[in-house]
This record gives C-alpha cells, sequence and structure tokens, in this order.
C-alpha cells in the first residue's frame, strides 16, 4: 500500500489549467480499484491518495501518466507501508 502526499510546486494559477485532467486520471483509477481513497488537501495545495498496486514501479508508471507531472505543477512524497489494524469495513486492505 502506498499513502500519496501530492504538494503543489506552482503557484494555484499554474495548477489549475490542469485540475480537470488530474481528477480525471485519479477517477481512472479509483474506477480500476487502483485507488483506494482520494481527495484534496483542506489547505487546497494540493492532496492525498491511497493507492493498492503491487510495487513502487508500477506506481511509478501510473504517477508518469499524472498532468500535474507532467506539467511539473505538483510534487510527490511517496510512504510505502502495511495496513496491520483496521476497521472491519476494510479489513480486505490489510497486508497478506
Amino acid at each position: 500500500m502506498f499513502l500519496l502526499n501530492v504538494s503543489y510546486s506552482q503557484n494555484p494559477a499554474a495548477v489549475e489549467p490542469h485540475i480537470a485532467s488530474h481528477g480525471a486520471w485519479v477517477k481512472q483509477y479509483v474506477e480500476a480499484g487502483v485507488f483506494v481513497a482520494a481527495g484534496p488537501k483542506r489547505n487546497g495545495l494540493g492532496g492525498v491518495i491511497l493507492a493498492q498496486v503491487a510495487s513502487r514501479a508500477q506506481l511509478d508508471d501510473i504517477l508518469a501518466q499524472d498532468s500535474y507531472v507532467m506539467a511539473n505543477v505538483a510534487t510527490y512524497q511517496i510512504e510505502e507501508f502495511d495496513f496491520k489494524i483496521t476497521q472491519p469495513e476494510v479489513a480486505a486492505l490489510k497486508a497478506v
């Protein structure tokens, strides 16, 4: 499991033209079951994505498709972790 902390690296005006395409990209991977959860930061300067992929290389391939990455307007801080304790509703996320 990967926790992606997305932060704008440019001013919001430079990011704005890419918001719709970034949102469509996120939605595509949520619908595919790759992104478990995603949403904006309350400060409006980025977001957070929870991704379930087999490897960091696969994640890097997915991130390369993000309009924010292609336009160089955001950076990703990536943390890999395993769920050990969860609510019953999300128990399937625990590492095997």
